[in-house]
């Protein structure tokens, strides 16, 4: 099974810098963004706000919603 657009490099930001992480998080919802709640920044939490904002999108018909647990575009 092929990965989605947005998996394609996602290791490499579940694994580099914070920033590089919050990047591709920009790029996924299209937006700048708020932490909500920020959590540490470990892999399992990185994976974990990654996977709700994949699975926000695809509910979305392919935009984020605007908000989730985690984050919210201002």
């Amino acid at each position: 099974m092929e990965p989605e657009a947005g998996e394609q490099n996602m290791d490499k930001h579940l694994d580099g810098t914070w920033q590089e992480f919050e990047a591709w998080i920009t790029d996924m919802i299209g937006s700048d963004c708020r932490w909500c709640v920020r959590p540490q920044g470990t892999r399992s939490n990185r994976e974990m706000v990654a996977a709700l904002v994949l699975k926000d999108i695809e509910r979305n018909n392919g935009v984020f919603p605007g908000r989730n647990a985690f984050i919210e575009k201002p």
